[in-house]
């Protein structure tokens, strides 16, 4: 008589799940958002000043994993863009001042704000388009032109197609 084998026993090594507890929780992932929300740092820093945060890639896996976390994420990040913008506005206000050191003047560094400025602009564009983005490049409604055209093109017959 065959003895009966365990459910467990009958998977493949290479398919068990191995390796370290995922730390994972509602409550981090909350932190995480909440943290992104009101930052203009980027993921790096945030989790390098968190030594409780897992690293980049592990967010980013989660992100896959976790769905209701991939919304919550997406939602931070949209509304960091108003923080970036209002980081911005006080670039804009206190801007960078550096030494010359045969001089010994204060001179303000425009160049390096104008960088700042236009990677905070095009993030935010990318970001929140109908709010900061350029307008011709914003969707506008087609009130289902592309859904007639396809409709009609399929009622050709062949020659008419190919003159088309």
């Amino acid at each position: 008589m065959t003895k009966k084998k365990n459910p467990e026993e009958l998977i493949p090594k290479h398919l068990k799940q191995s390796g370290r507890p995922t730390k994972y929780t509602p409550e981090l992932a909350d932190e995480i958002c909440d943290v992104i929300a009101t930052s203009e740092l980027g993921l790096v820093h945030l989790c390098d000043a968190r030594p409780h945060w897992p690293d980049r890639s592990k967010i980013f896996l989660w992100l896959r994993k976790y769905p209701e976390f991939r919304d919550k994420y997406t939602k931070a990040k949209e509304d960091q863009v108003e923080v970036s913008v209002e980081y911005m506005q006080e670039l804009m206000n206190e801007p960078h001042k550096w030494i010359d050191e045969e001089t010994g003047a204060q001179k303000i560094d425009h160049n390096m704000m104008r960088m700042k400025m236009d990677a905070i602009k095009w993030q935010a564009a990318k970001l929140k388009p109908k709010k900061f983005g350029d307008a011709k490049e914003q969707d506008l409604p087609n009130h289902g032109l592309d859904e007639d055209c396809k409709k009609r093109y399929s009622n050709m017959d062949k020659p008419k197609r190919e003159e088309y």
